[in-house]
């Protein structure tokens, strides 16, 4: 039996009957694999998990009835690398069919055998999409048809295809906390570099190995976010209420080395992420269990920088959960907005009088960027519009608020917004 198909089909019933969230289930996969089939189970696991919906498609126009449950994740891998990878379409068919085995049934065998066989003799070719457009953008780039909707209101029907067809590169960045170039990443940890918009960060190719304490492994809009706040900070009081697993207050206390940073989050599980994230980087900060919904009175107007880098639906950072398109649903974009903004209210007493109140996002909807902050200001008086300080992003800096987009700024889809308090 092929070993990365049986491997991606065990990780992918984890994400698909138990919701487990795709990233640590192929971790916990990979860390038990070979290194040649590494690659391979990454690369299936993901590529399904993003095409989910027009695989779905794709796969009912050959059967009578969709499938369900391992039956629909076999055609699911067989399918997808049919359609997107370089095997011999014989070989997908016949690995895909002794995978199915597993079943324990042989009509089970039988239907994936014949039905892939069918798939693979026209898929190539396949252009049988929605007439309705926004259907078809569902379809064609496997979003859910709820955030086509949401994406088209937002930004119009342009914007929004080059928001859903836009492909990042594969590739992972990391800062360094030493001054090196990409010869010197290159020599002395063994991985190809890129440059960034930072110099302290490239595009890694290829992976880095271990932990250490020189490097860390972190997008372009976490450490945009932590530049921002820097920016404000100076040798100041600094507060990151939704900060686990550390990245942001990590990276404002090495730009900040005179700084105090306070970093919270909800469960003590997270925070213990926190305290790793700094002790492995050799930063000090201060870490604290709480839920930022409720008022702490000793905390009022002890900050001069407040960042509320709250829980969102992820929709800019699909590229590395893909899992999001499968579970979340439109009616959660009501609830996200009530707790985002009560953690945005509460934590903003906390900005003392001349400081700043920075709210990011990873998402590209409205309802919970630039709606929460319209809001915001509408009913709190004593705080006003200050600007963004990111030269390296030119398109952003000097505003007082951007929305990130992949196609556009290079990086994934985020918000942020500065604030100022006045009185």
């Amino acid at each position: 039996m092929n070993t990365a198909f049986l491997k991606s089909f065990e990780t992918l019933r984890q994400v698909y009957g138990n919701k487990a969230f795709s990233g640590i289930a192929l971790n916990k996969t990979l860390a038990f694999c070979k290194n040649q089939d590494k690659a391979l189970i990454t690369k299936i696991v993901y590529g399904v998990l993003d095409n989910d919906i027009k695989l779905n498609y794709i796969i009912s126009k050959y059967v009578r009835k969709l499938p369900k449950g391992d039956t629909l994740i076999y055609l699911k891998i067989g399918t997808y690398c049919l359609i997107e990878l370089s095997i011999p379409s014989y070989a997908v068919v016949n690995d895909v069919a002794e995978l199915s085995k597993l079943s324990g049934d042989k009509y089970t065998v039988g239907f994936v055998n014949a039905t892939l066989k069918n798939i693979a003799q026209t898929v190539r070719n396949f252009n049988s999409y929605p007439e309705d457009k926004a259907e078809y953008l569902s379809v064609k780039y496997s979003y859910p048809l709820w955030s086509v909707n949401k994406l088209i209101k937002d930004y119009g029907f342009d914007t929004a295809c080059n928001i859903l067809s836009f492909v990042p590169g594969n590739r992972q960045s990391a800062r360094f906390v030493n001054q090196v170039d990409c010869l010197g990443v290159q020599q002395k940890f063994g991985v190809q570099a890129q440059i960034t918009p930072f110099s302290d960060a490239f595009y890694i190719v290829g992976s880095l190995c271990g932990q250490s304490d020189e490097y860390t492994v972190q997008s372009l809009s976490s450490m945009a976010i932590a530049r921002i706040c820097s920016s404000k900070l100076g040798n100041g009081n600094f507060l990151d209420c939704c900060s686990a697993p550390g990245g942001k207050a990590v990276y404002v206390k090495q730009l900040c080395p005179n700084s105090t940073v306070t970093a919270c989050d909800i469960h003590q599980h997270r925070v213990q992420l926190i305290d790793g994230y700094a002790s492995r980087m050799n930063v000090q900060i201060e870490t604290v269990c709480n839920d930022m919904t409720e008022y702490i009175a000793e905390w009022n107007k002890q900050f001069d920088v407040v960042l509320c880098d709250v829980p969102c639906s992820g929709f800019g950072a699909l590229d590395n959960h893909p899992d999001i398109k499968l579970f979340r649903e439109n009616k959660d974009i009501s609830e996200l907005m009530k707790l985002q903004y009560a953690i945005l209210s509460t934590c903003s007493n906390y900005v003392k009088i001349g400081g700043y109140l920075v709210y990011s996002t990873c998402t590209v909807f409205d309802n919970e960027n630039g709606q929460n902050i319209r809001k915001f200001l509408k009913e709190h008086s004593d705080f006003t519009y200050d600007r963004i300080e990111l030269k390296e992003f030119p398109n952003a800096d000097g505003k007082p608020y951007y929305q990130f987009l992949p196609h556009i700024d290079g990086i994934q889809g985020f918000y942020v917004a500065v604030l100022k308090r006045t009185e």
